[in-house]
């Protein structure tokens, strides 16, 4: 079963995509597990209602645009990063704690590996959407997935700071996840830039070698 990608042709319609069906399978049924298994489960429903939003938008725009298999493995692997933390409210997530005790870090950072991941994983995505349905240069197509990872990460650190102002206070805090640092937000907002700047130098050394093939 081939891979497309962002500058394949053809696409698989999604009814006939296989890889698609194999990915939405999985992450509902983890989805559903951590619904009743998670540690907090007021705060794993806020931390995923931005993704059933998400998912929604993407679903309602099959027609408008269906991205390449490449694309989806991109979005799921975040997606799934996400739940996984989401599963442990983030702050107590298990692969955290063993980084923290391991390098001995004042503070859990699996919530700073998300933020980076959702520019690594998701700044394909954007590149794809951008040459393909908005037919946008090569060359700015390039940077400009940089300051949308850039852009969301900060339009999305003013939603949690909307939630933790009306959430509980121990919800709040739980939910943004700040650990006592005061630059939390601006570290989160970097490294989702730093992210997909890193993953578009990546398809870009790697671009000549696959149209060898």
């Amino acid at each position: 079963m081939p891979i497309s990608t962002a500058t394949t042709n053809h696409r698989t319609p999604i009814a006939e995509n296989r890889l698609l069906w194999i990915l939405s399978g999985l992450m509902l049924v983890y989805w559903i597990y951590g619904w009743f298994n998670c540690l907090i489960l007021e705060d794993w429903a806020l931390e995923n209602a931005l993704v059933i939003i998400c998912l929604g938008i993407m679903i309602g725009s099959r027609k408008w645009h269906n991205l390449s298999d490449a694309s989806y493995l991109c979005i799921f692997a975040f997606v799934m990063l996400h739940l996984f933390g989401a599963f442990y409210a983030y702050t107590q997530n298990i692969v955290g704690e063993w980084i923290q005790n391991t390098w001995n870090l004042w503070r859990n950072p699996y919530d700073r590996i998300v933020h980076f991941s959702f520019g690594f994983l998701m700044a394909y995505p954007y590149r794809e959407i951008l040459i393909n349905k908005f037919k946008v240069s090569s060359k700015a197509a390039w940077f400009i997935p940089v300051e949308i990872a850039f852009s969301l990460g900060t339009i999305f650190e003013m939603i949690e700071w909307a939630v933790a102002e009306f959430a509980t206070r121990e919800l709040g805090e739980t939910y943004v996840a700040t650990q006592g640092d005061p630059w939390d937000a601006h570290k989160d907002i970097a490294l989702a830039a730093l992210g997909a700047a890193i993953a578009m130098g990546i398809v870009y050394l790697i671009k000549p070698f696959l149209k060898r093939k």
